[in-house]
């Protein structure tokens, strides 16, 4: 969704809506692969009047268009325990991504404010709008919930998914990445600038692709897909066609088949002309 479908104040434009408008029109299902939870992206599609499959939490839940989680593998609860832990002992910026919202300690902008200045003087440039963009990303999304006492949250025992880290500093994702490889199964996904992800490594956008295509009962070749960042690989690679925008990381570009315009010139809807191109 982020720097593919969606503008920069997180809604669809009217040119890409149109466009999705047109795939179902034409009997293409159209679906949503994203980092942010499910509840998030079920909301913005319904302020859109769309109701589609939904591949949430950076391919960790896959949700029919009823709400009925038709694949999830949550974070073992003691996992979730010792990385919060590790994370607010480091003073990463970090939240919760449960199906339902987004779970954030009460402090995680003061941690993310402290970062900014320790790398600024430390000589890296950081533009502001680039710090206000990540806040408003984070801050903005739907079912967000800010709790006093993670401890005491925990305890409850509520599924997760998977564990957003806000960082700017590579260092912070590199020890992260170390720390988290002694457990075997979950590692960290970069899917930004400034985000990256801790879930089980095969649990992936391309993995749940896999998923819904058997779900649905078609081919992997007749899927296309669009995206912009490194956690949309896999599932570009997988897709019978694959497109990256004109705005992704040159990584995305070159395994993409197509580079279309850049996300907020409605490079979505130039991937759906092409493909409904190719359909006829």
């Amino acid at each position: 969704m982020d720097g593919t479908l969606l503008q920069e104040d997180f809604t669809i434009s009217p040119g890409n809506l149109a466009a999705i408008r047109r795939l179902e029109e034409a009997g293409v299902r159209f679906a949503i692969a994203t980092g942010r939870t499910y509840y998030d992206a079920e909301t913005i599609c319904r302020k859109h009047f769309l109701n589609p499959y939904i591949i949430s939490n950076n391919g960790a839940c896959v949700f029919g268009p009823d709400g009925t989680l038709l694949f999830g593998k949550e974070l073992e609860k003691e996992f979730v325990s010792a990385i919060v832990s590790y994370l607010e002992q480091e003073k990463v910026c970090y939240g919760l991504e449960e199906s339902g919202g987004y779970i954030a300690p009460k402090d995680w902008m003061e941690v993310f404010d402290e970062e900014i200045a320790r790398l600024r003087n430390k000589g890296m440039a950081i533009p502001e709008e680039k710090v206000l963009f990540a806040k408003q990303e984070t801050q903005g999304q739907n079912g967000i919930r800010i709790v006093d006492n993670m401890e005491e949250y925990l305890k409850r025992g509520e599924a997760v998914y998977s564990i957003s880290l806000i960082t700017y500093d590579e260092n912070v994702l590199k020890k992260a990445g170390g720390w988290v490889s002694r457990y075997g199964g979950p590692a960290v996904c970069i899917s930004g600038t400034h985000n990256a992800e801790i879930m089980y490594q095969d649990c992936t956008k391309g993995q749940s692709l896999e998923f819904l295509c058997g779900h649905l009962g078609i081919s992997l070749e007749q899927t296309s897909a669009a995206g912009d960042s490194l956690n949309d690989l896999d599932m570009l690679e997988k897709a019978g066609l694959s497109f990256a925008m004109g705005n992704a990381r040159e990584e995305v570009k070159k395994a993409a088949d197509i580079v279309t315009k850049i996300s907020r010139e409605d490079g979505v809807a130039e991937a759906v002309c092409r493909i409904l191109g190719r359909i006829g």
